[in-house]
This record gives C-alpha cells, sequence and structure tokens, in this order.
C-alpha cells in the first residue's frame, strides 16, 4: 500500500472508501441486472443438451476456485468444449481430489450466442448477487459521505 493512503487519517480513509463504494455501486448494480436478465433469457429461451466433464482444476483457500473442463454437441452439431466455474457443492459431487466420479452434465446456452451464454445447470457459480451488493454499497457510501459532511457544517 503507497505511504501516503498509510499516512490518510482516519476520516480521510473512510471518505475514500464512501467514494469509491459510491463510484463502483452503479457499476455493479448494472452488471448484476445484466447477469440476471441473461439468466432469465435463458431459463426462457435456452436450450439443453448432455455434456460430458472432461477435466476441472481447483484451489482451495483464499481466492478459491472450482472449474470443469465440459464438452457438449449443441443443436447445430459442431462440438464445444469449454470452461466453466462452478459452485463447490457441485464440484464435489462431480470429482474428488483427482478424479471425475460422475462426467455426465447438463448444459444449457442460447442458440444466438452458444458459448458465452452457457451455464452447467444447477452448477454455474451465481454472479447475480452483485446487483444487491452493488445496490448496498452506493446506498451505503451515500449515507457514510452525507453523515461525514453534514457533520462539518
Amino acid at each position: 500500500m503507497p505511504k501516503s493512503i498509510i499516512r490518510m487519517g482516519t476520516s480521510t480513509k473512510i471518505k475514500l472508501f464512501a467514494l469509491i463504494a459510491v463510484l463502483a455501486g452503479p457499476f455493479l448494480t448494472y452488471k448484476g441486472h445484466q447477469e440476471k436478465e441473461r439468466l432469465a433469457k435463458l431459463e426462457k429461451e435456452g436450450i439443453t443438451v448432455d455434456g460430458i466433464i472432461e477435466g476441472g482444476k481447483w484451489k482451495r483457500g483464499k481466492n478459491s476456485y472450482h472449474q470443469f473442463d465440459v464438452s457438449y454437441t449443441p443443436q447445430n452439431g459442431t462440438p464445444v468444449k469449454q470452461t466453466f466455474s462452478v459452485t463447490s457443492n457441485y464440484f464435489s459431487a462431480h470429482a474428488t481430489d483427482t478424479v471425475t466420479t460422475d462426467p455426465a452434465v447438463k448444459v444449457s446456452y442460447l442458440p444466438s450466442e452458444i458459448q458465452d451464454s452457457a451455464i452447467i445447470v444447477g452448477g454455474s457459480t451465481d454472479s447475480t448477487a452483485s446487483f444487491g451488493f452493488g445496490i448496498g454499497a452506493f446506498v451505503g457510501g451515500l449515507i457514510t459521505l452525507g453523515v461525514m459532511f453534514v457533520g462539518k457544517w
């Protein structure tokens, strides 16, 4: 961390954090909204096909992740191999630390955007949480800035 930030007073650090929350909140809300719309469209218009897990990797601890490499064949007949981020529970249900125990998965996709829209049914990570987090960050940042600046008048 730069020394200038370390030397800032607590009040200044709180204001900076609140300002970042106010600026980042709308962006996170927008991204979460886009994801919600994509998932709603996928649920309404999506096509579900069988897929096979061909590999995967995971990391536990800080910055953990779980991923599967899945092959599936959309209705157009061109096979696709894609890497999906999955929840830790889904990963554990289909693999151990060294081997895939249940290679069969269901993949849902939109015909107009096969790879960009595809998810593993019941297993893909949910990134719609950024919608609520973004709203909370924005509102919390506004309240914090308001309280800090009103208190000075």
